[in-house]
């Protein structure tokens, strides 16, 4: 009994990385990420696929595909700072999405 504690820790941080993701697409959206059929047509399908490459890894090990997933929010997270850089004058202009702000 009580072996469905022992990832209460792991759940609790992938909780945490949801939410975090989860706000990081409603703020981009709200800068106007979404405003392009082909892009919504092109993440949404990356997404179906992305999902079933990780249930693929999963079935083969659980760990693999959980380091996989972290390999690729460490590429988003340099990619999204070269994007911040790379548009640092034009962002401080704009004001910051109320979901930002309620975030």
């Amino acid at each position: 009994l009580g072996w469905w504690r022992r990832s209460a820790e792991i759940k609790r941080v992938h909780f945490a990385e949801e939410w975090n993701e989860f706000h990081h697409l409603l703020i981009m959206e709200a800068l106007g990420g979404d405003q392009k059929w082909s892009d919504r047509f092109f993440a949404q399908h990356a997404a179906v696929f992305y999902y079933w490459i990780l249930v693929s890894m999963w079935l083969l090990s659980p760990s693999i595909a959980y380091n996989f997933s972290q390999l690729i929010e460490a590429h988003a997270v340099d990619t999204y700072g070269e994007f911040r850089d790379a548009n640092e004058e034009l962002l401080k202009q704009l004001p910051p999405p109320r979901i930002a702000l309620q975030y």
